[in-house]
């Protein structure tokens, strides 16, 4: 068993637009929330950090196995639940967008640079992360060393949420808002292979719950961020399950170019991560990682 510790940040609450709002944070502090995050460390030095940024409806318990590669390579790894996920406290499945989003990652990345000021930070990210990483990586020119995108998002599609209807809905004066919750139409035998499958679509860490916010927000980072992939400044690395039924692994091999490796896994579908098949995926991300980020000095 891996000797993960279990972190708390507190991180202020936000506005209606994701920029930070005024009070402090968590359950018992007005105007605070705790964000959860898994952190893993190498034997000896860390080389750098890594931080994997997880799926809608997702948790960061999931990548355990990828963080136990890693470390063994060297890495220092984090695996935060996102505001309304996982461990996290907020609103379940909501996000006040990029912003919101952006902010709570550099908390993160302040946390892992108080022990690591000098060592390289790369973000790794699966589906909706994929376009949360790539958003911050281009708001954030030079923080990072590396970025790796699994599976990313080209068109994302969720249930929106239904609208209120009938008389008592009117009477009351219900109507759609930036919370309102949709759902996330996936599966777990569209994710993964094997008994992973049964194990997302049972686990009490993940949901199907998507607000209107969060789902106007990721077709906005997909929009508006996967044409500047070329500004990461960074070395890239995509990763696709070949049948991945949720997101077109075309999509990503027309995305190869100078600095950006696109490389697609036969037989794997959406989270290539996790599952049958998920080791091979383990070996290339972290012989990617040896090849094209530089350790210290």
């Amino acid at each position: 068993m891996e000797d993960f510790t279990l972190t708390n940040l507190e991180l202020r609450e936000s506005t209606e637009t994701g920029e930070e709002a005024a009070g402090l944070s968590h359950a018992s502090m007005k105007g605070m929330l705790l964000l959860t995050v898994l952190e893993l460390a190498p034997r000896g030095e860390p080389r750098g950090a890594v931080t994997v940024v997880h799926d809608a409806g997702d948790t960061g318990d999931r990548y355990r196995d990828l963080a136990a590669v890693l470390a063994d390579r060297g890495w220092a790894i984090a695996l935060p639940d996102l505001r309304g996920h996982g461990r996290t406290e907020g609103e379940r499945g909501h996000s006040a967008g990029l912003i919101e989003i952006g902010r709570d990652l550099d908390e993160i990345q302040n946390h892992l640079a108080y022990r690591m000021p000098d060592e390289p930070k790369v973000l790794v990210g699966q589906g909706l992360g994929a376009l949360h990483a790539l958003s911050y990586a281009i708001s954030k020119p030079g923080t990072l060393a590396g970025l790796v995108l699994v599976a990313p998002l080209h068109e994302p599609r969720f249930e929106p949420p239904e609208a209120p209807s009938g008389m008592l809905g009117r009477l009351m004066g219900k109507k759609l808002t930036s919370t309102s919750p949709g759902s996330i139409p996936w599966t777990g035998d569209q994710l993964v292979l094997g008994a992973a499958a049964t194990a997302w679509d049972s686990d009490p860490l993940t949901h199907n719950i998507i607000t209107a916010r969060a789902q106007e927000q990721a077709q906005r980072a997909a929009s508006e961020f996967l044409p500047r992939l070329s500004e990461v400044g960074a070395p890239v690395l995509i990763l696709h399950g070949a049948d991945d039924p949720l997101s077109d692994a075309e999509c990503s091999r027309a995305l190869a170019g100078e600095g950006v490796h696109v490389q697609v896994l036969d037989g794997l579908l959406h989270h290539p991560l996790q599952g049958d098949g998920s080791d091979a995926t383990h070996q290339a991300l972290a012989d990617w990682l040896d090849q094209n980020v530089p350790t210290k000095d």
